[in-house]
Formats: structure tokens, C-alpha cells, sequence
């Protein structure tokens, strides 16, 4: 297998995932890439509301999304941890909270002092020691310097997308409609070479990125 330089990507799909490839690509590598998203209108995106996870701040704060700006335009709310109903039986929950629980030393975790405090009759139940967990079931949240909380959003996915689209078109990323009607690979190594769309045209790339959500560009 030859080695190859990336200096073109293409994304196909856009939707949450392929803008926010797209953005990240376009904004983080910059110039030194182009980076070509493929969709179709006709398709489209499921446009319902999105749950995610913590790490969704680091992907905004690298992108330089500010928050306010964030919330407000993708309808977003806040959240704590996912709760889920009848976890072990009827009408008990679990909440599964996106802090940590407890402080450890260097010594050992804090998961192994705790157990010795139980042991000893000193330990109250583990979760009295998430400040995120106490918070959820508060129905509290503040975001301070002194307490900082780890937390992620809900939100609309179609409008996230939208955002992140003028994101990373702003920065250099270009998008073309259409339909993929097959993949083009290589005789040599099987890797992809193109695609190729209903309306005739060839899209050549280095690298493919697969974000159709039903692995489309599989080989």
C-alpha cells in the first residue's frame, strides 16, 4: 500500500455528524486540507431532538462556539446525568450523573476508602458524594468558578447541524447535492478512490468520511 498525503476530504452525509466533521475539520486543520460534504436535500436529516454527553463541550470549545449562543440557537437545555426509569424494578430510577463521585488520593481511589467507611458503619449511600447527582435530583444547576459541573445539553439536532454548517463553510468547507449512486475503490488496495453521484458527477478524495448513519460508503 502506497502512503498518500491527505489533501482532500469528503464527507458523506451531513446532519449533525457530517457538519460537525466538516466544521471540525475546516476550522482545526484549516488550509492546509479541502474538505467537501456531500448531501441530499430529497433525503434529508432526522430532525429530532439530540441527548449528548459531556464531551460535546469539548468539541464546542475548540470550535470557539460561544455558549449563549449555542443554547439559544439550538433551542438547548442543560442536563445532569440520564435517568433511567425501572432500572431493577417498578418505580425505582437510577440516575447515571456525569460527575465524579467522591475524591481519591494518591494513595487510592475513592472508591476504596468508601468501602472501608462502610465497612466501618461511617460511609453514607455512594451517591451522596456526586455533586452532580445531588444536583439532578434537585432539579438544580449553576455553572460557578468555585463549583464547576460537568454537564451536557439537550438539544434540536436539525438546528445544531444547521449552525455547525455556517461553521465550517465560513471556514473554507464545500458543499454539493446530490445522491451517491456507488463507491469507486482501487484495484490495488480496495481503498476508495470516489464517489460517484446520480447526476454523473465524480467527487475524488484521500480520505472518506462515512456519516450517512447507515454505513453507505461499506466495501
Amino acid at each position: 500500500m502506497s502512503q498518500r498525503t491527505v489533501e482532500k476530504v469528503v464527507i458523506a452525509g451531513g446532519g449533525t455528524a457530517g457538519w460537525m466533521a466538516a466544521a471540525a475539520l475546516s476550522r482545526l486543520v484549516g488550509r492546509k486540507i479541502s474538505v467537501t460534504l456531500v448531501e441530499s436535500e430529497e433525503i434529508g436529516t432526522v430532525g429530532v431532538g439530540e441527548a449528548t454527553i459531556p464531551t460535546i463541550l469539548t468539541i464546542n470549545r475548540l470550535l470557539q462556539i460561544p455558549e449563549p449562543d449555542f443554547i439559544k440557537l439550538t433551542s438547548g437545555t442543560f442536563k445532569l446525568g440520564i435517568r433511567f426509569e425501572n432500572w431493577r424494578k417498578q418505580g425505582e430510577d437510577y440516575i447515571h450523573s456525569f460527575g465524579d463521585t467522591g475524591k481519591g488520593s494518591w494513595a487510592a481511589g475513592f472508591h476504596h476508602f468508601w468501602l472501608r467507611a462502610k465497612e466501618m458503619g461511617l460511609a453514607e449511600d455512594y451517591g451522596e458524594y456526586c455533586t452532580e447527582l445531588k444536583a439532578a435530583e434537585a432539579e438544580r444547576f449553576a455553572i460557578t468558578s468555585q463549583n464547576k459541573l460537568n454537564y451536557a445539553y439537550h438539544l434540536d439536532a436539525s438546528k445544531y447541524g444547521m449552525y455547525l454548517r455556517k461553521l465550517a463553510e465560513s471556514s473554507g468547507a464545500k458543499r454539493i447535492e446530490g445522491k451517491i449512486q456507488r463507491v469507486e475503490t482501487s484495484l490495488e488496495d480496495g481503498f476508495i478512490e470516489a464517489l460517484h453521484l446520480e447526476d454523473g458527477q465524480r467527487i475524488d478524495g484521500d480520505l472518506f468520511i462515512d456519516c450517512t448513519g447507515d454505513g453507505f460508503l461499506r466495501i
